[in-house]
């Protein structure tokens, strides 16, 4: 059985989609959440979330890299979205199994629901496209050393709090778990990730911590140890 969470910072749409997904066979709701807060408590009793661009401020970019650290085998839905392929592949990429467009029908919302939790998805032939494009141009990249080489002085750039959050996420610190290590701010912490992946050009915290490994182990420190 699918057993649906639903996340989005109107109660109203909250309300409305659940009335919807009530009357289809083999779908449960288990709950819906308009905060961070109310996502994580519910996030244990769902396996697919149907989750909104943003959620009562926070962007749904950092909501599913959270949701991919604490619960990977949670499938994610971003749900109210423009057809533009570079956002949707940032989505993707932070973790959302697919996507489902502002102007699609409930049918077409099922469909995907179906897919998702049958390990498919459902894209346009557009979408599929950009896609094969993004991975084309993942697989022309020089290797990883080359990579951080070519990079210059961005970690030079980093300060030195922002140096430890990068290390705690590269040890799989959630944002939460970050801030109890460093008594800080969760808001706090969620303003040096997003300094963090700007001035390391990354589209997400995976990708920030993979460089930051392969940068610590080229350092001259490293290759001396």
């Amino acid at each position: 059985m699918i057993r649906i969470l639903l996340a989005h910072p109107s109660r109203l749409v909250c309300d409305s989609l659940r009335t919807a997904l009530d009357n289809q066979e083999n779908i449960y709701v288990v709950g819906c959440a308009t905060t961070a807060e109310e996502l994580h408590f519910l996030l244990p009793h769902g396996n697919l979330v149907l989750l909104g661009t943003e959620l009562n401020g926070e962007n749904a970019v950092d909501v599913l890299e959270e949701i991919r650290t604490t619960y990977p085998e949670t499938k994610v839905l971003i749900m109210g979205v423009s057809e533009q392929p570079g956002v949707i592949i940032r989505y993707i990429e932070a973790g959302a199994t697919g996507y489902i467009l502002q102007n699609e029908s409930v049918e077409d919302m099922m469909n995907k629901l179906e897919a998702a939790h049958e390990e498919k998805a459902i894209v346009s032939p557009a979408m599929a496209a950009a896609m094969m494009d993004r991975l084309t141009h993942l697989a022309n990249l020089d290797t990883p050393l080359a990579y951080i080489e070519a990079r210059g002085t961005q970690f030079d750039e980093l300060t030195s709090r922002e140096e430890e959050v990068l290390n705690l996420i590269t040890e799989g610190c959630t944002n939460r778990e970050i801030a109890n290590k460093l008594i800080i701010e969760c808001g706090t912490v969620k303003n040096h990730v997003h300094n963090i992946l700007k001035k390391l050009e990354v589209n997400n915290r995976h990708e920030a911590a993979s460089i930051y490994q392969v940068h610590a182990q080229s350092s001259p420190m490293a290759m001396a140890a």
